[in-house]
């Protein structure tokens, strides 16, 4: 049985809510994982929200203010001096967000920068990786990340301009 109070899985209200906190905040920042794959058009289920960040203390410091939008307040337990280390945070809020300063295969928010796109919604900004960023992401041994990973090229062969 789940319990009550756990988290649940984040929906596209979720994600906005977060994406615009992130912006009014000024955080660098890039959305990675299975929100940014459905972003690209490719429905996925999934239960988080994984976001990239540079080592960076001072950003860790601002995407956890920008965390304070989070019903539970969770972000309130973090410390921002784990962001200059490389690693994943994971704060259980109503949702989960996954806060990484190292993606899968090695990759940081630096070695991705040429990957990031800056999509504008109505009132702000966010920030995404495109496609072959994402493909880099992907490069695992998980099984999900290689049913992403065929799905990745399929969606750049369709759009080769889009990644």
């Amino acid at each position: 049985l789940m319990d009550e109070e756990g988290p649940r899985p984040a929906t596209k209200t979720d994600l906005m809510l977060l994406l615009r906190s992130l912006s009014e905040h000024h955080v660098d920042y890039v959305l990675i994982g299975g929100q940014a794959l459905n972003l690209h058009g490719y429905m996925r289920a999934t239960e988080d929200i994984d976001l990239l960040l540079p080592m960076d203390e001072i950003n860790g410091k601002r995407v956890l203010d920008a965390l304070s939008v989070l019903p539970d307040n969770a972000a309130h337990e973090v410390d921002p001096v784990w962001f200059t280390e490389p690693g994943t945070v994971r704060v259980a809020d109503e949702v989960i967000v996954d806060l990484m300063t190292l993606a899968a295969n090695g990759e940081t928010y630096e070695t991705l920068r040429k990957h990031i796109q800056k999509q504008d919604m109505e009132d702000f900004s966010f920030y995404i990786l495109d496609i072959d960023g994402l493909i880099k992401t992907k490069q695992s041994v998980r099984e999900k990340d290689r049913n992403d990973l065929q799905i990745l090229k399929i969606l750049k062969s369709r759009w080769p301009d889009h990644g």
